[in-house]
């Protein structure tokens, strides 16, 4: 009879073992709590592993969401980053969304340079302000104290482009050929040549009547914005 107990004892055993087992695998929060409850019934049986242990694996868990949500962003924003440019997500603004300043997640360890372009899918959407260890500041195009020279449409017109909550290009000559739908692109020292800005949605002549200026339009929502790139 009491080897029969002893048999019967080891069945039990085996059993919840594979029952835990199951749980944790499919069920990992209500598996370890359950475990907790049997631990004196199985008495040595995975005694190296603890409550401390689950509650490890629970939170690389969330970790790993975090990562898969950060590259579903990356995956959905961005095209493949080229040798030339470095990928940076940028930090929360809520709520305060502040359109003028971006904070970027890389800086100098990663080779970030003051003055180097940002662009969004393409387009420009500012340069690097300061540059700090492992984090950026970037202006962008909507603030007010940009201004960067441009050319526009495919007669390479000068303008200025002068940043804003809503920004315009200025300082064209009266005379010249710029229609609505004309691409605006960039023109600066230091910027690569010909990056896409903005798209000409009309032009109307300068307060002082001396030179002509063009409203835009953007392809993006930059309070949407959760991706760039910065050229090398």
């Amino acid at each position: 009879m009491g080897r029969k107990r002893i048999s019967n004892s080891h069945w039990v055993s085996g059993a919840l073992i594979v029952i835990l087992a199951l749980l944790i695998f499919f069920a990992p929060s209500y598996g370890w709590t359950i475990r907790a409850w049997l631990s004196p019934a199985l008495g040595n049986v995975g005694a190296g592993v603890s409550q401390t242990d689950a509650q490890n694996l629970v939170a690389e868990n969330d970790a790993l969401k975090a990562q898969l949500a950060t590259l579903q962003v990356v995956a959905s924003q961005l095209p493949t980053s080229t040798p030339n440019t470095i990928r940076a997500m940028i930090y929360s603004r809520y709520p305060m969304n502040f359109r003028n300043e971006l904070l970027v997640s890389v800086g100098s360890n990663e080779g970030v340079a003051t003055g180097a372009a940002v662009t969004f899918q393409g387009m420009l959407l500012g340069e690097v302000k300061a540059v700090f260890p492992e984090t950026s500041l970037v202006q962008t195009i909507f603030d007010n104290s940009l201004k960067m020279p441009v050319r526009i449409g495919s007669g390479g017109v000068n303008g200025l482009l002068q940043g804003g909550s809503d920004p315009i290009v200025g300082s064209i000559t009266s005379n010249a050929a710029v229609m609505p739908g004309d691409i605006v692109y960039s023109a600066a020292p230091g910027i690569p040549y010909a990056v896409p800005v903005a798209q000409v949605v009309a032009t109307s002549t300068s307060a002082d009547s001396l030179f002509e200026q063009a409203t835009l339009s953007f392809p993006y929502d930059i309070n949407n914005v959760e991706t760039v790139f910065i050229a090398k």
